[in-house]
């Protein structure tokens, strides 16, 4: 599970740099702050990947938003023309990674312990 956040954190930081390399245009300011609004998501799907891989309770949730949102921009771009490949790319690992954070073994594994024997 930790391993597709990861590859996700990691395809964010790629549209970071590549929007800021393909910045051409009027406003080169408003393409850095797209680009550091990468860099910002990334970094807080990489601290989810590291709350999931250590089983913290709270990071289920924040998990299950991203791939959520994440779906819904895919299913976003398939409407536009030439995005099929970007909506499988977002779509796919979304599934995936929904299925796994709703099987019993990630649930059990990060479940909030009531401290009671």
């Amino acid at each position: 599970m930790s391993v597709i956040e990861v590859l996700e954190a990691l395809g964010l930081l790629g549209f970071a740099i590549s929007t800021v390399v393909g910045a051409t245009g009027r406003y080169p300011l408003q393409t850095v702050g797209v680009a550091g609004t990468f860099v910002v998501a990334a970094a807080l799907l990489a601290l989810v990947a590291v709350g999931t891989l250590r089983a913290r309770s709270w990071s289920r949730t924040p998990g299950i938003v991203w791939q959520v949102v994440q779906a819904f921009v895919g299913i976003y771009a398939l409407q536009g023309q030439g995005g099929q490949l970007f909506a499988v790319a977002a779509i796919l690992p979304a599934i995936v990674a929904i299925v796994l954070l709703f099987t019993r073994p990630v649930r059990e594994a990060t479940a909030r312990s009531t401290g009671r024997a």
